[in-house]
């Protein structure tokens, strides 16, 4: 036997997977039949009626009827198949293809039996590639990967359910298996292969306390020590699961067992074989379900009657009772041998025998037959027939999880319905995730209603014995409505950074809050008050007894109140000559996201008179982040201190702003406080009576001839009453205006002559 590195392969003896009672049908199944072979014809159409293959699913090909082809003529009955497959749209719905005695056993592209050339593969190691991305692997040299690795196929060393369109674990981006699973139902005659089908099939009974594994080591092996190995670790792995072991390690070559149900040796490459029997047979009393493996490099060479020149095959085990076994047509490198302490692991922990050997044999495109039923499978327990029951809350409610759990349920299918058990026996199967009432898998159900009402669900337990189903009622209650309301949801810390809150739900009986920053509380309207600057997400968990619901808002906490302000808040106008006048700005900024609207602007106290605003049309608005400039004019009639307060309302804030106006009259330049002003100078002066309740007398000089405009403005600044507006000679004037219905407040009277400008404050009181 050639020799190749093998790869290092670790096992875990895990609890029999819950898949392992599962029923099992023959759906996946395509059985290959070759028309020109009554073995196959006989063998393929046997099978297909026991196992309930759907007639679909047969494949009859036109194919030499010997156990060697050529390359050319693999490829015609390849392309025949691939036809078949696509034109009956089986591709997608197959995992498994099972050939038959009289289907080519092997695809000659060249060389011996002994020294093959390296393109050289089993009929089935080719077959299980078509239709898929390894398709390019069939013909080729694919296997050895210089310097000496090998490509694996994807399934190899694996622990999960076979199918085609699994994704493969790890994977990235995710890519599927892409292959078929390929056995052989086979045999040195028709009536082996008959025979290999009757003592095989899924749930094969296994009497435990005398059933046997056989492990026959040889002391000094010519192949690879850790084939040899593996042979000892799998009787531990075995072993330690309470089964019967021989795990032989002398010269002996072991024969003669009875009730064997696991079988591994080195056939005729043991140094003892031909001292205790001839070709390696082991003349062993075989268990149905039974499985094995010899580290033989031709062991599926052939399997005719009579031809029995080189090494042990595996026909001679399948014609003493085994009913699995693999093998090789060529000489195949160790690296081709199946790994058995994968193979004994994966089968006695519920995985069927293609399975097993798949998930422990590498190769790809290569020597490997695999002889079996591809779903056969033990059991050592019959189990009972389902029982389950249902585990569920009376009720629940809109918009909540609802959990519903099955107990003493069964390993088998464990499926989920919505609705009566007997709408969903109307409904007919399959009873999987195709099914119009399907809900989900598993022992245990999630899911969160979305109407009220009573609501069905029932739970099928199936395994291969039978299927119950059971079912139980859920009144769904209306959602429980919350409102949540807050104070504010922006606090300041410069202020009273305190919160009220209040959820409100009908029937509510507890409210759990939490706040945010750590703090809780459980009444229906907590105060709260935060102590940094953050933003905290508030919820309340409200509960009527039965229902219960989650409301949820933020709060945000900021250092301080962005506001509207006056820039500055005190004017100083310093020293002013009387008569003459001085003017200074106030900048109203709007420190607000949003726009306000400057609604009114007053001057207030004894010495309103001296100061006056600029007219200007309210209400203003003032956009975010934007400032407007008040002109404000000091015009000192008389020596000293005057002292105003200027008030400006906006719509953003309660209270007004203010801004103290401060100025100093003084002497003019001749030191008569008294004196007129220049003559090219109008003025203004008090009227009288002021305060006045309807009529005041307004005096006024003119130094010269000029026109004269006389007007009356609100403390909006808006123009109400014009008394004079035309041409006036030089000298001491006086106007007459009658208040009419103008409201309680202070108004300016506004003299216009000679391109100058002056203005006095007057009071109206009612």
């Amino acid at each position: 036997m050639k020799t190749l590195l093998p790869l290092l392969v670790l096992f875990c003896c895990l609890p029999l997977a819950a898949f392992a009672q599962a029923p099992v049908n023959y759906d996946d199944v395509g059985v290959i039949i070759n028309t020109n072979d009554t073995n196959s014809v006989a063998i393929g159409e046997y099978f297909a009626s026991e196992r309930g293959v759907p007639a679909r699913n047969i494949i009859r090909i036109d194919a030499p009827p010997q156990e060697t082809i050529t390359g050319g003529q693999f490829d015609t009955v390849r392309a025949e198949i691939e036809a078949y497959l696509v034109s009956t749209g089986l591709v997608d719905s197959l995992n498994y293809l099972v050939t038959t005695k009289g289907v080519p056993l092997r695809v000659n592209y060249g060389g011996t039996l002994i020294q093959p050339d390296a393109r050289n593969a089993s009929f089935d190691a080719e077959i299980m590639l078509i239709l898929g991305d390894n398709a390019s692997h069939i013909g080729r040299n694919t296997l050895i990967i210089p310097p000496n690795s090998v490509r694996a196929h994807q399934y190899f060393m694996k622990d999960e359910p076979f199918k085609r369109s699994g994704i493969i674990p790890g994977t990235s981006p995710p890519r599927t298996y892409d292959m078929f699973l390929t056995t052989r139902l086979t045999g040195l005659t028709r009536e082996d292969a008959i025979a290999l089908v009757d003592r095989s099939g899924p749930f094969t009974f296994v009497d435990k306390d005398s059933a046997m594994f056989v492990f026959d080591r040889d002391p000094r092996p010519i192949q690879l020590v850790p084939y040899d190995s593996n042979l000892a670790v799998a009787g531990a792995m075995v072993g330690s699961l309470g089964w019967n072991v021989l795990l032989n390690e002398d010269s002996v070559f072991v024969t003669d067992q009875r009730n064997v149900i696991g079988y591994a040796s080195w056939g005729s490459n043991d140094h003892y074989d031909h001292h205790y029997t001839t070709k390696a047979r082991p003349r062993n009393h075989w268990l149905p379900g039974s499985l094995a493996e010899t580290y033989v490099s031709t062991s599926a060479r052939n399997f005719t009657p009579g031809q029995t020149g080189g090494q042990s095959r595996i026909a001679d085990l399948i014609e003493e009772g085994c009913t699995g076994a693999s093998g090789y047509v060529f000489e195949p490198y160790s690296v081709a041998l199946t790994w058995v302490n994968i193979l004994f692991d994966r089968y006695l922990r519920g995985y069927n025998l293609a399975e097993s050997y798949y998930m422990s044999n590498p190769t790809i495109s290569w020597m490997a037959v695999v002889v079996g039923d591809p779903k056969s499978s033990i059991i050592t327990e019959i189990p009972p027939l389902p029982d389950p029951r249902i585990v569920a809350p009376a009720t629940a409610c809109v918009g909540a999880s609802l959990v519903l759990q099955a107990e003493d349920v069964a390993e088998g299918w464990q499926r989920w319905f919505l609705g009566d058990s007997l709408t969903v026996i109307n409904s007919g199967g399959p009873y999987d995730d195709t099914h119009p009432l399907w809900a989900g898998d598993g022992a245990t159900l999630s899911t969160i209603p979305t109407q009220t009402g009573e609501v069905t669900f029932t739970f099928m337990n199936e395994n291969f014995i039978g299927r119950r189903f059971t079912e139980s009622a859920v009144t769904v209650l209306p959602e429980l409505v919350v409102s949540l309301t807050m104070s504010a949801d922006t606090v300041y810390l410069d202020e009273n950074p305190e919160v009220r809150f209040d959820a409100t739900a009908q029937g509510a009986i507890s409210w759990e809050w939490t706040f945010g920053d750590g703090a809780n509380g459980s009444t229906q309207s907590p105060t709260h008050t935060y102590s940094r600057v953050g933003t905290y997400p508030v919820s309340v968990r409200v509960s009527d007894g039965t229902c219960e619901t989650t409301a949820r808002d933020t709060v945000y906490v900021r250092d301080t109140r962005p506001r509207v302000v006056p820039d500055p808040d005190a004017l100083a106008f310093g020293d002013v000559r009387v008569y003459a006048q001085i003017d200074r700005t106030v900048s109203v900024r709007n420190n607000l996201p949003l726009a306000v609207d400057l609604q009114s602007v007053s001057i207030e106290g004894d010495d309103a008179a001296l100061f006056t605003l600029a007219p200007l049309s309210l209400p203003v608005s003032i956009d975010g982040g934007s400032s407007l400039d008040l002109t404000v004019t000091y015009a000192p009639q008389d020596t000293g201190m005057h002292a105003a307060t200027m008030q400006i309302i906006v719509s953003s804030q309660a209270a007004p702003l203010i801004v103290q106006l401060r100025g100093h009259g003084i002497p003019t330049s001749t030191g008569i406080a008294d004196d007129p002003p220049a003559a090219s100078a109008p003025t203004l002066g008090r009227n009288y009576p002021n305060p006045f309740a309807s009529r005041t007398v307004i005096p006024f000089v003119l130094p010269a001839r000029a026109h004269v405009r006389l007007s009356i403005y609100d403390a909006l600044g808006r123009r109400i009453a014009v008394i004079a507006d035309g041409m006036m000679d030089a000298g001491p004037q006086t106007a007459l205006w009658s208040a009419g219905e103008t409201i309680s407040g202070s108004v300016l009277c506004v003299l216009e002559a000679n391109g100058q400008r002056v203005t006095r404050r007057m009071t109206i009181v009612r």
